[in-house]
C-alpha cells in the first residue's frame, strides 16, 4: 500500500509540474483557433503564441494541406503573439499577421467535404513549439421543412444547434446551413419547387463557396426537392447528398380523409394537400374487394413525379418511422366518412412503404426507387418528431461519419 501511495504522490506531482510548466508565461506554446469560413472562399486561420520573447528573434513556419494539396510556407519572423491569418482559396494566398506566407494554385469551389490541416512551428532560441489542427470545410446544407412549416416560419433552433455542434454555421457572412421557409398551404408541389429553386439561386448560391450542396427534405419538403431533381437538370448536378425524412413519396391517406371535414379545410383542402394524395390503391368498397383509387382521389402530379428516376450521381438517403402502434393509415374501406381503416408500419402519418417507394395494397410502388436509397429505420418515431429524432444521424451522413442503415 505504501508503494502505491508513493506512486500516486509521484503522479500527482508530475501532473502538477506539467500544469505549472504549461501555465509558465515564459514557456513557448503555439495553438491554432478553430478554422472558419468568414466570407465565401476566405478561411480564418488565427495563430496564438504564448511565451514570445522578441530578444530571441522568434520565427514561424508552417504547412497547410487543403483537400490533399500541400502548401509549404517560408520561415517568417514572429511579429506578435496573436497572428490573425486568412487562407484565400479564391486568390491562392495565405497571410498571417498581414504577411503573405504562402502562394498556391487557387482552390476551386469544392464538390465534396474537404479537410484543411494546419501545421505550425515556432522557434525561439533553443525552444520549438508545434501545433497540428484539422478542420473540415463542409458542403453547405439546405433544409426544406414540411407541410405547415409556415405556421411558425422560423427554423427549429434545436435542429440548428445539432448542426452547429458538428461544424455548420447558420449565421454570419458565410453560412453553411440554410432553412427554406415557404407558404406551404398556398402552393402546389410544382409551385413550391419553383419557389425553392428561386431561393437557391437568389439566396443560397451567392452566399457559399461550393460547387455542390446537400439537401435535407422533411415530409413535403422532400417532394419539392425531388421535383427539382426530376425536372431541372441543373439540380441533378448541384446536389451531392439528398436526405429524405418521412417523405410521402407515394402520398398519404390523411391527405384524402382530412379533406372531407370542413373544420380541417384550411389545412386539408389546399393545393399541396391534394398533391400528397396517395398514388397507391387505398380505397375499397367492402372487405374482400380489390383495392383501387376513388374517383376523387387521383393525384396526377405525384404520379408524374414518380415516373422520373432519381438522378445518377446524387447520394440519396431515406429516413423513416416504422412504428406499428398506434398505426399509420394505409387504406380505407367503405364510404366516407363512415369508413374502416387499414394500417401499416409508419410514423403515424406516412407509411414506411410510401417513403421507400414500395408496393402498397397491391400497387406498383415506384419502380427502381427503393434500390437507389440508403435506408435508415428510425423505429417508432412519430411524424412530427422525425426531424428532431434524426438530425444527429443526418449530421453523420452529411459530415462523412457514416450511418447505420436499416434492413434492406
Amino acid at each position: 500500500m505504501r508503494a502505491v501511495g508513493r506512486l500516486l504522490l509521484a503522479l500527482v506531482l508530475s501532473v502538477s509540474l506539467a500544469a505549472s510548466a504549461y501555465a509558465d508565461p515564459a514557456r513557448l506554446v503555439v495553438r491554432v483557433a478553430p478554422l472558419e469560413m468568414v466570407t465565401p472562399g476566405r478561411v480564418r486561420v488565427d495563430v496564438l503564441i504564448a511565451g514570445v520573447q522578441p530578444a530571441l528573434h522568434p520565427t514561424i513556419e508552417g504547412t497547410i494541406a487543403v483537400g490533399g494539396a500541400v502548401i509549404n510556407g517560408a520561415r517568417q519572423p514572429v511579429v506578435a503573439a496573436h497572428l490573425p491569418g486568412e487562407l484565400d482559396l479564391t486568390g491562392g494566398t495565405f497571410r498571417l499577421g498581414g504577411v503573405r506566407m504562402f502562394h498556391f494554385t487557387p482552390v476551386p469551389p469544392p464538390a465534396e467535404n474537404i479537410s484543411i490541416s494546419v501545421d505550425i512551428t515556432v522557434r525561439q532560441g533553443g525552444e520549438t513549439a508545434t501545433v497540428h489542427r484539422v478542420d473540415m470545410l463542409l458542403l453547405p446544407t439546405l433544409i426544406v421543412p414540411g407541410y405547415l412549416n409556415d405556421l411558425t416560419d422560423t427554423p427549429d433552433p434545436a435542429v440548428l444547434a445539432v448542426l452547429e455542434h458538428r461544424g455548420y454555421r447558420a449565421a454570419g457572412h458565410a453560412p453553411t446551413v440554410f432553412w427554406f421557409a415557404y407558404p406551404s398551404r398556398r402552393l402546389t408541389l410544382e409551385a413550391g419547387a419553383r419557389a425553392l429553386d428561386a431561393y437557391v439561386g437568389r439566396t443560397l448560391l451567392p452566399a457559399i463557396y461550393a460547387a455542390r450542396i446537400n439537401v435535407v427534405g422533411y415530409s413535403e419538403g422532400g417532394l419539392l426537392a425531388r421535383w427539382n431533381l426530376a425536372y431541372d437538370r441543373d439540380w441533378a448536378h448541384l446536389v451531392d447528398r439528398f436526405v429524405m425524412l418521412g417523405v410521402p413519396n407515394e402520398g398519404t391517406v390523411p391527405a384524402y380523409v382530412n379533406g372531407w371535414y370542413p373544420a380541417l379545410a384550411s389545412i386539408a383542402a389546399t393545393p399541396a394537400a391534394h398533391d400528397m394524395l396517395p398514388t397507391f390503391p387505398f380505397w375499397r368498397a367492402a372487405d374482400g374487394a380489390a383495392w383501387s383509387i376513388p374517383p376523387d382521389g387521383h393525384n396526377a402530379d405525384l404520379a408524374a413525379l414518380n415516373a422520373h428516376p432519381l438522378p445518377d450521381g446524387v447520394r440519396t438517403y431515406a429516413f423513416y418511422g416504422s412504428g406499428a402502434h398506434p398505426g399509420t393509415w394505409a387504406g380505407i374501406t367503405g364510404t366516407m366518412p363512415a369508413v374502416q381503416y387499414s394500417y401499416a408500419p409508419g410514423d403515424g402519418i406516412v407509411p414506411a412503404a410510401s417513403v421507400l417507394g414500395r408496393p402498397i395494397n397491391g400497387g406498383d410502388g415506384i419502380p427502381g426507387f427503393t434500390d437507389r436509397l440508403v435506408r435508415v429505420d428510425l423505429g417508432d418515431v412519430r411524424h412530427l418528431s422525425l426531424l428532431g429524432a434524426a438530425i444527429a444521424r443526418i449530421a453523420d451522413v452529411l459530415t462523412d461519419r457514416g450511418v447505420t442503415p436499416g434492413s434492406r
